[in-house]
């Protein structure tokens, strides 16, 4: 099965990714299950119509594969596992395909793009090591985050947690971290005002409302959270194995989980509208490979990821069953 092979130290096991990703998206060309939207809002950049529905499709395609690989890259390089293991990159294109973004590429998925690289430049503090560049520069990737999609700055807070639970609090460091992510949104507020918008709460409020989504993605929070009840219990595991290193890695994700998760909630909440949760997949993909490393678990885990893998795929057959 797919998922074994995944789970097993063999990296040539990513060229599988492209058909799933390919499939993914003939089906969607074919059942047009989520809609391509023609005006897409880049946030403080504006607004801008979408090339041709094949090539905003292979662009979301080629970035949803590249943030796939090289979030498996940073699990095995990090060593959150004492051998490779390719199930994380598997995770997140599935948790994706849920999502719009995996289909057009919005302000969302540049967010997927910028959130990823401030975890590869925060997992680089250490306790023990002067790493003021990485603050920086991993807070300057969420300004820009912000810039595409305003209301992501609030994982600006996450962010800090993170940083101090892998270094200690230093006010030089906190203090460069707010500087590297405000640059990049204050150039984004300068565009905004240049281009004869003025500056409003209204710069929050980023609409794109999918119609038939919503139903198959809740129809899958049953199965994410059970994976999720599952990874704790492998998590719980790990640890008692685990180096001081995997602990600090460990709490800095949860606090980007708790983020990207309240994140998610507000929208749905505030707007109706599950675009931003998406950002979830990214640390969730990294906690769900652990529900997978106890024998017996791991029977009732690969259940519930073959029941989110059927979802995902059979929302395209049902969606003619829909009553509009």
């Amino acid at each position: 099965m797919i998922l074994r092979s995944f789970l097993n130290n063999r990296p040539m096991v990513l060229l599988l990714l492209i058909p799933l990703v390919v499939g993914f998206q003939f089906l969607n060309v074919h059942f047009q299950f989520h809609s391509i939207i023609e005006v897409v809002d880049l946030g403080l950049w504006g607004k801008t119509s979408y090339l041709s529905y094949w090539w905003t499709s292979i662009l979301a395609s080629v970035i949803v594969l590249a943030n796939a690989v090289q979030l498996n890259f940073l699990f095995n390089q990090h060593e959150f596992l004492d051998k490779n293991n390719y199930g994380p990159s598997l995770f997140y294109v599935v948790l994706m395909s849920l999502s719009h973004s995996f289909y057009q590429v919005d302000a969302v998925l540049i967010s997927h793009i910028f959130l990823l690289q401030s975890l590869r430049l925060l997992f680089r503090l250490k306790g023990s090591e002067t790493t003021l560049q990485s603050s920086f520069n991993s807070a300057f990737f969420i300004g820009l985050s912000a810039s595409f999609l305003p209301p992501s700055a609030v994982l600006i807070v996450p962010l800090w947690f993170s940083a101090w639970a892998l270094h200690p609090f230093s006010f030089r460091q906190w203090l460069l971290m707010i500087i590297g992510f405000l640059i990049p949104i204050a150039n984004g507020l300068a565009y905004w005002w240049i281009s004869g918008h003025t500056i409003s709460a209204r710069i929050l409020k980023h609409s794109s409302l999918i119609k038939y989504e919503e139903v198959f993605f809740y129809g899958t929070s049953a199965a994410i959270v059970i994976l999720f009840l599952l990874s704790i219990i492998g998590i719980q595991i790990r640890v008692r194995v685990s180096n001081i290193r995997f602990k600090k890695l460990n709490r800095a994700l949860i606090w980007v989980l708790i983020g990207t998760l309240l994140l998610g909630v507000a929208e749905i909440i505030i707007y109706q509208q599950s675009e931003w949760i998406s950002l979830l997949f990214i640390p969730l993909s990294f906690f769900f490979t652990f529900a997978f490393i106890h024998r017996i678990w791991q029977r009732v885990a690969s259940i519930f990821f073959y029941l989110t893998l059927l979802i995902a795929v059979a929302k395209f057959f049902l969606i003619s069953y829909m009553v509009v």
